[in-house]
């Protein structure tokens, strides 16, 4: 998967994607903007209409600060379909103030230290690409790369066939199926990248 720079290019991309995960997601950016490599990922992110929740959520969180830092960070961002796709009052009760805690925990997990490429996602490259760092180990054995996040969580991304997979870990539901699908790769920012995925990533609490 390549990024595009023109922003019609990618809502149709997003649109074709979003339509297989969920065909009334409403996965278009805005097409009177182009995302800039020079803005930081809070600032793309809040462009990116799919991604309201996410960024109501890093919002409430008080995480929009981080993400406008120097970084580098790759963030793992779910679109608003896989917010709604949690049981039912879940994100309200997310966004309480009481809950704040676990909110930051929750999208903290999404977050990786570091700069992670699809390129990198395969594991036979990874020498030559993000290693040796120490947030990104790789399982040659298992054909995984695993990238510790800033909530102290780990995300493991597989290559299943064409396609590359996400997983919290240590997860909820601890199954041998992956969490998310990665949709689209490689949304650039000046402080790190985006990773567009149809779910979200529950770490165990």
């Amino acid at each position: 998967m390549k990024t595009f720079t023109k922003s019609a290019l990618l809502s149709a991309t997003l649109l074709s994607f979003a339509g297989i995960a969920n065909a009334n997601a409403d996965a278009t950016i805005q097409n009177e903007y182009l995302l800039d490599e020079t803005l930081t990922i809070a600032q793309n992110g809040a462009k990116i209409q799919n991604f309201s929740t996410l960024m109501t959520a890093v919002e409430t969180a008080g995480l929009a600060d981080e993400l406008m830092g120097e970084g580098p960070f790759t963030v793992f961002a779910p679109i608003d379909s896989a917010f709604e796709a949690l049981p039912a009052g879940t994100v309200e009760d997310l966004l309480k103030p009481e809950n704040r805690e676990q909110l930051v925990r929750l999208i903290s997990a999404h977050v990786v230290p570091n700069t992670v490429l699809e390129r990198d996602f395969d594991f036979a490259n990874i020498d030559e690409s993000v290693a040796p760092s120490d947030s990104v180990v790789v399982d040659i054995e298992n054909q995984q790369i695993v990238m510790d996040t800033i909530a102290d969580t780990e995300i493991t991304v597989e290559k299943l066939g064409d396609n590359y997979y996400a997983s919290a870990s240590p997860a909820i539901n601890d199954d041998e199926e992956p969490e998310a699908s990665i949709i689209y790769s490689d949304l650039m920012s000046s402080n790190g990248v985006i990773h567009i995925i149809d779910s979200v990533l529950t770490p165990d609490a």
